[in-house]
């Protein structure tokens, strides 16, 4: 499977014959009304792509994909054309009524192009054309693929992943030079692997990145409490980083979660409550066993002991970052800390301003993943004003607007080739 090669997205065969695909974005105007240019360039660029021996003439099937559901006189006669005969007909019939306007318009170079070219290849390409405009939202198609054996919070995630990494291989391949094929059976099984992580039950799965390096600095420069308050118990540098990335990763997951419903209120409380405990417990036993020591020394025995914690959250396995990252959440609230002085030393910081600012980023609810995998161009839109950061899930989940129509093509390719075949 190919994106962007033989065409928007195409299925390479082992017979050698191709499936080419244009895939087409229908928010703002249709495509295939009669007289669009969107229309007659697809059939002008394939009548070019057999002259030139690029596609087969004899094994290649030609499809025109457009959504949200939109139709036109001449696209559904070129569909429904089968016979050499019924084949001419139509076409005779664009000749004709392209004659009788006066005016030009936009598509008429593309136009003349596809019907100036040799009759057989016309033949070829009509005889071998499907029009496919049958659903507002492709997302949907992959969805029922797999709605019978995942719990359906987790479709949009799964389809993100999915899109993102079509478009992510593909990328990678062209920076590198070679051409954007994908291997369908390998897709196949990462994607199956990804879907079996994510859809086990026991275990709560991540789909945040590592934050950019200047966001991290930016942060810690800006000095939240929890950054102070490594501060008092002299962390380095390079330990406040992983800080700062585990805290905004948590940040992020436990919105991502509950957006799902895969955590509840009283969950996100009672774990608050537990690792409170679990602080308490190893506070205790660093002040017995290590008492002697510089109390900096022993703030950080207490703090590289809690990060080291392994624990379930409502019976389930979290993120290796998730504990680490909600120590540091409890430690901006001032409701635990490492130094044994630290109330006394931070006081009033105004945490709860800095906390609101950092989990500003996970309260983009509209930015989910659910909502940038395809919509941008689609009928149903659940954009919010801002931006994320990177930590956000990536690529599927913070796709700029004017990279929509490379979105579309991303999800014809898993519904054309690489999840189906």
């Amino acid at each position: 499977m190919s994106l962007e090669l033989l065409d928007d997205v195409a299925v390479h065969h082992p017979d050698g014959s191709v499936d080419v695909e244009q895939t087409k974005s229908a928010t703002r105007k249709n495509p295939v009304s009669d007289w669009s240019i969107e229309l007659w360039k697809t059939f002008s660029n394939w009548a070019d792509a057999l002259a030139a021996g690029r596609l087969p003439a004899n094994k290649t099937r030609f499809t025109l994909y457009v959504t949200p559901q939109r139709t036109g006189e001449f696209v559904h006669a070129l569909h429904s054309a089968t016979t050499t005969e019924e084949i001419t007909a139509v076409l005779d019939n664009i000749k004709s009524k392209a004659a009788r306007l006066k005016a030009s318009r936009e598509c008429d170079t593309y136009l003349n192009n596809f019907l100036d070219a040799p009759p057989e290849h016309q033949q070829t390409i009509v005889s071998n054309f499907s029009f496919i405009s049958d659903t507002d939202d492709p997302v949907a198609e992959i969805c029922a693929l797999i709605a019978a054996t995942v719990n359906p919070a987790l479709w949009d995630d799964i389809c993100a992943y999915g899109i993102g990494l079509a478009k992510e291989r593909a990328d990678r391949r062209i920076r590198d030079k070679r051409e954007p094929i994908l291997d369908g059976d390998q897709f196949k099984n990462d994607f199956r692997l990804f879907v079996q992580k994510t859809n086990t039950p026991a275990l709560l799965t991540s789909f945040t990145t590592a934050p950019a390096p200047a966001e991290l600095k930016a942060l810690i420069e800006s000095r939240p409490v929890f950054i102070q308050q490594l501060e008092l118990i002299g962390v380095e540098t390079p330990e406040m980083v992983r800080a700062v990335s585990d805290y905004l990763r948590t940040s992020a997951d436990k919105t991502t979660w509950a957006e799902a419903g895969l955590i509840f209120e009283e969950n996100l409380s009672d774990w608050d409550d537990f690792l409170i405990a679990r602080h308490g417990s190893i506070a205790g036993e660093v002040a017995d066993l290590h008492g002697e020591k510089d109390v900096k020394v022993r703030g950080r025995l207490l703090y590289r002991q809690c990060a080291r914690i392994e624990a379930t959250l409502d019976a389930r396995s979290v993120p290796s970052h998730f504990v680490h990252g909600s120590f540091n959440d409890l430690a901006n609230l001032l409701r635990l800390g490492w130094h044994p002085d630290y109330a006394a030393l931070l006081g009033d910081t105004g945490h709860e301003e800095t906390a609101f600012r950092i989990r500003s980023y996970s309260e983009s609810r509209a930015w989910r993943v659910s909502s940038l995998a395809l919509r941008y161009r689609l009928p149903i839109e659940r954009r919010a004003p801002g931006s994320l950061p990177s930590f956000f899930p990536r690529p599927a989940a913070c796709i700029a607007p004017a990279h929509a129509q490379q979105n579309l093509i991303n999800a014809a390719c898993i519904r054309t080739g690489v999840i189906r075949r």
